[in-house]
């Protein structure tokens, strides 16, 4: 039986990048290629080196390359490692905005797969779902009728109009209204399209609204509506068996952020940092630790 504090160790995403990175460190050295140069004016292409130039023509082009154009693989790698030797004896590494974020997001991607290594468990992924049931609840879905009516439409009593309007779709009478952009008669359609097709907080007036009455107007990022509501089926939190890949996906989602927030707190701990505002910022001291 493994005790709960060595479960917790062993989750932790700490200890994960620490293994990790001891175990690349480790391959590094027992898988070296030879390409490593044994003097700073020797350049040594492996036949390692050539497998693996070859592997990347060969994925690319979908065939191996001729003994020619792998000779100019060969070539330009050569080249390759000659420039980048010049510059990082020159130094122009230094202080390259480009470099400095290429760098970070690499060590980024090493960060983000320690997350991808943990597995969740059934009674993690269900206090997940749990504590974020709002963001996998199923929408409200609406049935309804509805007349548009446009501010923009000429007449003297406006109020008046819709009014009667009102009065003859409640007596049962066909009233045209005015036209408009969305159908007369909405079918089933979730709160997320409700507000995409009449805009946002739309939805939200429905749900003030009884079922199979004519009421209205109610405004609309369009114009005015009477609006018949037919059936309203409120949404609901599906099982987890139902949505279960969304829910790993988003877990992971999170566990990669909680395992990059560590890892860069950790990080931090390790210098001691400094921040020499400018002198003409207002308020603000010449260096804050």
């Amino acid at each position: 039986m493994i005790p709960d504090s060595l479960k917790t160790l062993i989750r932790e995403p700490l200890l994960h990048f620490v293994l990790i990175g001891a175990a690349l460190f480790v391959l590094f050295e027992l898988a070296d290629d030879g390409s490593t140069v044994a003097t700073d004016t020797q350049i040594v292409v492996s036949a390692g080196r050539i497998e693996q130039l070859t592997n990347i023509f060969s994925r690319t082009w979908q065939r191996p390359p001729t003994d020619e154009e792998l000779e100019g693989l060969i070539d330009d790698f050569v080249l390759e490692e000659i420039y980048y030797r010049q510059a990082i004896a020159m130094e122009i590494d230094r202080d390259d905005t480009v470099i400095r974020r290429r760098l970070r997001q690499k060590l980024e991607f090493l960060t983000d797969d320690v997350a991808a290594t943990s597995v969740p468990s059934e009674e993690e992924l269900s206090a997940y779902l749990a504590a974020n049931a709002e963001s996998f609840q199923r929408d409200t879905n609406y049935r309804l009728q509805q007349v548009y009516i446009s501010p923009d439409q000429p007449g003297d009593d406006f109020d008046r109009r819709i009014a009667e309007l009102l009065a003859g779709l409640r007596a049962g009478d066909v009233e045209p209204g005015d036209g408009g952009l969305v159908p007369a008669s909405l079918d089933g359609m979730p709160a997320r399209a409700v507000d995409a097709s009449f805009g946002a907080g739309f939805a939200a007036k429905l749900d003030e609204l009884p079922i199979g009455q004519w009421q209205g107007p109610i405004e609309s990022g369009l114009g005015l509506h009477l609006v018949r509501l037919e059936s309203r089926v409120e949404g609901t939190l599906p099982a987890l068996d139902d949505i279960r890949q969304i829910v790993e996906r988003e877990w992971a989602n999170e566990k990669r952020l909680e395992t990059r927030r560590a890892i860069n707190e950790s990080l931090l701990a390790e210098y001691d940092v400094v921040v020499e505002w400018p002198s003409t910022r207002s308020g603000s001291p010449a260096a804050t630790p």
